[in-house]
């Protein structure tokens, strides 16, 4: 039996987790309004090799509706060395949020990761 949904992940600081959350969407920073924002399929990123650690203390989890991957395949940009990685452009944020993000959920990381 498969699962009726999919799940995908990224890490961000306290700010972008809440915002997160409690908006049960993906928020863009206002500084960064025409960055895409990165997604994973579980497990295709070590948020080790990220950068700074206060900058990941978080791990997003998005449950999404099933098909959301065969939309996503147009925003993996480097499928040969960074599968299930996906940048999803700022201006088709609104249509993943309000068309496939069932719910979000964040994970506070370990100290030491």
């Amino acid at each position: 039996m498969s699962a009726s949904y999919e799940k995908y992940e990224r890490y961000g600081n306290d700010e972008e987790a809440n915002s997160c959350v409690n908006g049960q969407k993906i928020c863009l920073k206002p500084n960064h309004k025409t960055q895409p924002k990165w997604i994973a399929e579980i497990g295709a990123v070590d948020p080790r090799r990220l950068g700074k650690p206060k900058n990941y203390r978080y791990r997003i989890e998005i449950i999404t509706k099933k098909g959301t991957k065969e939309w996503l395949k147009q925003f993996e940009t480097k499928p040969e060395n960074e599968p299930g990685r996906y940048a999803i452009p700022s201006d088709e944020l609104s249509t993943f949020n309000d068309e496939y993000v069932i719910s979000i959920s964040i994970a506070k990381r370990g100290a030491d990761r």
